[in-house]
């Protein structure tokens, strides 16, 4: 299959995930030349027109299609899925994790009920526990 007037950044993608090369005229194609791809379509979607291409042997790269029923849920989702992909690529990047949606506020918590047993009594063990309390309204909102 031969894509017309893809641009120019998809005709540098495409030869990397399927092999082959990008070619302007089919005159002197030869067998070098040819990619591999299990599956290539095109798909109208709304007014536009997408290739997909799957199945290739390089998978390098991918584009996620977003849709949405307006352009703020768009945004949000496209916000999302950013953030998404850039804490994995600092994962992979740092070598390390680190604790997040609430797990600082329940082990403070923890730690804090603790501390009220064996060490704090009278008003202000109602006080510590209080808080410890309060401390888990973050979690739980998260989940």
């Amino acid at each position: 299959m031969g894509i017309r007037r893809a641009k120019r950044r998809n005709g540098e993608r495409i030869p990397l995930a399927c092999g082959g090369k990008q070619l302007n005229s089919v005159d002197d194609v030869t067998e070098e030349d040819l990619g591999f791809a299990k599956l290539v379509y095109e798909q109208a979607l709304g007014d536009d027109k997408y290739t997909f291409i799957e199945g290739v042997e390089n998978p390098f790269s991918c584009t996620i299609l977003i849709k949405g029923p307006n352009d703020y849920s768009i945004a949000q989702t496209k916000d999302a899925i950013r953030d998404g992909l850039r804490a994995v690529k600092n994962t992979v990047e740092d070598k390390c994790v680190l604790p997040g949606a609430g797990a600082f506020e329940i082990a403070a918590c923890e730690h804090l009920l603790n501390y009220a047993k064996k060490e704090v009594s009278g008003k202000t063990k109602l006080g510590v526990n209080a808080f410890a309390e309060a401390l888990l309204i973050i979690p739980r909102t998260l989940a």
